[in-house]
């Protein structure tokens, strides 16, 4: 699933298009019902932001074009009639002007909001501290993280958008490591200091790759099942988490589970 960092570039790529009137395209049948490229007709883009792992630009008089990529969708961004990864009678949604095309194929999730619909929003009324923020605020993600069951896991707890937006399953796996923490260790045995180091971490990773203007994010465990851990060699481990299957990779050497006597607990 793309995470904080792939919206954040795709907002920058589609800056250009505020201030200017879209040409602008629905082609599926499924989108027909809400009336897009009429509702939005001759309007301009006044904004486009990421948050978290959604994307929403803004138009004149308040409506709001609203995406989530989940597992499945991407943003091709670039010069109009340029070659694409996917054919263009397959994409939801076409935004272009005379020098740049932007065309998001899959999703699942597009809609146009009201600025009430937008405000009122279930996923994004819910959403904790953005991750990219500069005054990202980690003791109000500790605080949400605080709100759940105790019996959750780190990796859960990462993966949660209502504590921290953003992160998905490679900052996970690479904070977790990088804390050399068990990616199954309950949240309820980490006391306040180490989970705020936890989620203040995988949020300083992901901004200094975003800051690095890196084309690749710089993994050492994720995605690299069975080979060596570059820190011990031990090879490294993964497990599908969830209801949804994603994927957690982990040293088993390197995160090995506290033993009792050396686990911490909540402080409080």
């Amino acid at each position: 699933m793309p995470e904080g960092d792939t919206l954040d570039g795709v907002a920058r790529r589609l800056q250009p298009l505020v201030g200017r009137v879209p040409r602008i395209a629905a082609p599926q049948p499924r989108h027909a019902p809400l009336r897009i490229p009429e509702r939005l007709a001759e309007r301009a883009v006044e904004a486009v932001e990421a948050r978290g792992k959604h994307l929403l630009i803004r138009f004149e008089g308040g409506l709001v074009l609203h995406s989530h990529l989940r597992m499945s969708g991407r943003w091709e961004v670039g010069p109009p009639g340029r070659p694409t990864r996917r054919p263009r009678d397959r994409a939801w949604l076409v935004l272009a002007t005379d020098d740049l095309e932007a065309l998001l194929f899959n999703g699942p999730v597009l809609e146009l909001l009201t600025p009430a619909e937008a405000r009122l929003h279930p996923a994004l009324g819910r959403l904790g501290p953005d991750a990219l923020d500069d005054g990202f605020d980690v003791a109000a993600a500790v605080a949400r993280a605080r709100r759940g069951p105790a019996e959750r896991t780190a990796a859960d707890v990462l993966l949660d958008q209502r504590v921290l937006a953003g992160i998905g399953n490679v900052w996970k796996s690479e904070a977790l490591f990088d804390r050399r923490l068990d990616p199954w260790v309950r949240v309820g045995d980490l006391d306040d200091a180490a989970l705020a180091d936890l989620l203040g971490r995988a949020a300083a990773m992901m901004r200094a790759h975003v800051a690095s203007g890196a084309a690749r994010r710089p993994v050492r465990v994720y995605g690299r099942a069975r080979r060596p851990c570059p820190a011990c060699g031990t090879a490294i481990r993964a497990r599908a988490q969830g209801d949804e299957g994603r994927r957690t990779f982990w040293c088993p050497a390197c995160q090995a589970p506290a033993t009792p006597a050396a686990g911490s607990r909540r402080s409080g």
